[in-house]
């Protein structure tokens, strides 16, 4: 009996052992299991005004430090955050200011936003790009959110060719910018801001990395570029999961004249306005960019050619680099001026080929905060050439745009912003075999595809547009008014499920309804959409009238009050010695009624004033051949209508005279010429 009590004993304690042995062991699997998500905590000493206080991060409840990187161009913050996550998670957002919808994008993630009072909840997975917009508001306060996957190939912080930034803040504001041997890595470690530059020059196999932040909100003036990350004359160089934010109105990074380049994982804000470029490429080959977040208020992409030396229009574009096989994947891009995805518009470059996009969201895509609808050269994904050369073989591949103003631009042009950077199409050059497909728009922007060369030897040619879609609808018929072709525009094809074929167009096409309204298109540039604003005086001439540059948004003849203006949706002229002609030229044949109102603005006294429409110095209207008076407070007006055919480079002149003095003669006149044919 003992012995089996004994027995019995013993069993029981190698069972309590086992059990023991079993319970920590799994105790010590719960203990050492690693959290889903991982944050970097503000550093201590880190100014009040990088924080944003306009939302609040909860993830797995931990809180997530949330970043201010500027205002943007209608004077709002712009705040961005990070953490590490394992899996997907739910993220809670507070909304600090009133809220009563939001948005999340891309819209490609499927995500839908939910709402609890002053908090958004939506899913996160490692890797993904997240913009909340509260109350879809493009121009108001957003967030951009980046969610990581955990790091691989972390460098080894006590290796002599590292450069180590640990978790805190590095105010390298006071000195030039970090320069970069060959061979030597930089790490930003999570939790690190670094207030300074990088410039990787005439160096090669360097990398800059980390889940830090490199900060740049500030001017140096110590002669080196003022940009965030300069890469020049430099080989194999690597950027890789690195947030760069920056507000000045200037490029926030660039690269020139550097070969066999890669940017990883990258996030760049800029929201400042304006030439806040994203990660511009010059005179660059063998360059990738992969799974990389922009937001700036000018090109988020610009691919151009600025020449041996610096941007020069005289140089011959075959004298430098080439920019040459670039590619540009799984991107997202929002730009709150000028284009998304830029090549130009400095395009003195041996060539461009070889350049493919794909896979990319255009978050928001706006043309100009001062001048909206008036830039025609603007567009989502664009192709602007100032410089005669030869660019081609050029994809754009599964784009989707959220929201723009114009889709697709291809233009060749004298000048851009204003006429303050000159073109040179003195040398041979083309745009051809271009290739847009899979576009996919949901903007409720015109969508307007514009392609429009320069002259019989300077040709677009060649491009094709496979499966495009506005909404639901697939373009298959050049028959719409999304299309602008101009005669210099060759061989475009037009690929749909109802024609696989192709549809061919060999240019011209204009739109049926093609309209010119004077002060939808008024412009700060004489000629600009075909408006010229001048001024007659009897023994004097025709003369162009000055843009006003005190503010005021006029134009100013040589006198005290000649002037033409643009107010709300009217456009306002005002005689003095000198009668006012604002002037259209038809940039192509056909048959056009000219309608609009003329009457006067200021009705307090005067003699009133007298009005006509020209045609190549006939005069169209009245029909009498006689100028119309319009009396002094004649606030009502009457209908200045008119037909008639015009051939391209024909100018249609409207004209307001004084009629005895000039007191009170503001006339508010906003022409409209629509082609019928």
């Amino acid at each position: 009996m003992k012995q089996q009590r004994r027995k019995r004993h013993y069993i029981s304690l190698i069972a309590f052992f086992i059990l023991a042995l079993l319970f920590s062991s799994f105790s010590t699997g719960i203990s050492a299991q690693e959290p889903a998500v991982k944050i970097w905590p503000f550093p201590e000493d880190l100014p009040e005004q990088y924080k944003s206080s306009d939302f609040s991060i909860s993830a797995e409840g931990l809180e997530v430090p949330v970043y201010a990187s500027g205002l943007n161009a209608w004077g709002n913050t712009v705040s961005y955050a990070s953490f590490e996550s394992t899996r997907e998670i739910t993220v809670c957002v507070t909304v600090h200011f009133p809220l009563e919808t939001a948005v999340i994008l891309p819209c490609s993630l499927g995500k839908t936003a939910q709402i609890q009072g002053d908090k958004v909840f939506f899913t996160a997975s490692p890797g993904e790009d997240i913009t909340l917009l509260p109350d879809g508001d493009y121009n108001g306060r957003a967030l951009h959110l980046f969610v990581r996957a955990p790091l691989e190939n972390v460098p080894d912080s006590q290796s002599a060719e590292v450069l180590y930034y640990a978790p805190g803040y590095h105010d390298l504001s006071a000195q030039a910018p970090v320069q970069l041997a060959s061979g030597q890595t930089v790490y930003l470690a999570g939790g690190a801001v670094v207030r300074g530059r990088f410039l990787v020059n005439g160096v090669s196999h360097v990398t800059i990395c980390g889940p830090g932040i490199l900060l740049n909100d500030y001017l140096a003036n110590d002669g080196y570029d003022e940009v965030a990350i300069a890469l020049k004359n430099s080989s194999d160089v690597t950027i890789r999961d690195l947030t760069v934010a920056r507000s000045m109105n200037a490029w926030t990074a660039f690269m020139w004249k550097c070969s066999d380049v890669s940017i990883i994982n990258y996030k760049g804000i800029n929201a400042k306005y304006a030439s806040s470029d994203g990660f511009n490429i010059a005179n660059c080959q063998n360059v990738l960019f992969d799974r990389v977040f922009i937001r700036s208020c000018d090109d988020s992409v610009a691919i151009k050619g600025t020449g041996t030396a610096g941007y020069d229009p005289a140089e011959d574009p075959k004298d430098a680099l080439p920019t040459s096989n670039i590619t540009y994947r799984n991107a997202q891009l929002w730009s709150d001026a000028n284009n998304a995805i830029g090549i130009g518009a400095e395009t003195v470059a041996g060539y461009f080929r070889d350049i493919r996009f794909e896979n990319i969201d255009i978050l928001r895509n706006y043309d100009d905060l001062n001048y909206p609808d008036q830039l025609t050269e603007r567009s989502a994904i664009n192709i602007c050439a100032l410089n005669a050369t030869d660019i081609g073989n050029v994809t754009f591949e599964n784009i989707r745009v959220e929201n723009a103003k114009r889709l697709i631009g291809i233009t060749m042009a004298d000048s851009f912003w204003f006429g303050s950077l000159a073109g040179n199409w003195s040398w041979p050059g083309s745009i051809h075999d271009i290739t847009y497909k899979d576009i996919q728009s949901n903007s409720n922007g015109s969508n307007q595809i514009r392609i429009s060369g320069y002259d019989e030897d300077h040709l677009i040619h060649d491009i094709t547009l496979e499966n495009i879609r506005l909404g639901t609808v697939q373009l298959s018929d050049y028959d719409t008014e999304h299309f602008y072709v101009n005669e210099f525009a060759k061989s475009i094809r037009l690929i749909s499920q109802s024609n696989p074929a192709g549809k061919l167009l060999d240019g011209p096409y204009y739109p049926l309804s093609e309209v010119h309204n004077a002060a939808e298109e008024f412009s700060v540039q004489q000629g600009e959409n075909g408006w010229h604003y001048r001024t007659w005086q009897a023994g004097v001439g025709t003369y162009d009238m000055s843009w006003n540059p005190d503010g005021s948004g006029h134009w100013r003849g040589p006198k005290t009050w000649d002037a033409v203006w643009k107010s709300g949706d009217s456009l306002y002229m005002h005689p003095d010695e000198t009668q006012i002609l604002l002037e259209w030229v038809a940039p192509r044949n056909g048959s056009v009624d000219i309608k609009g109102t003329v009457r006067k603005f200021a009705a307090e006294g005067g003699d009133g004033v007298t009005v006509s429409i020209w045609k190549n110095g006939f005069m169209l209207w009245p029909e009498t051949g006689q100028w119309k008076p319009i009396a002094y407070n004649d606030t009502v007006g009457c209908e200045a209508s008119v037909a008639t055919d015009v051939s391209a480079g024909d100018i249609l002149s409207f004209r307001v005279d004084k009629n005895g003095d000039t007191a009170y003669d503001t006339t508010e006149w906003t022409p409209v010429v629509q082609y019928r044919n």
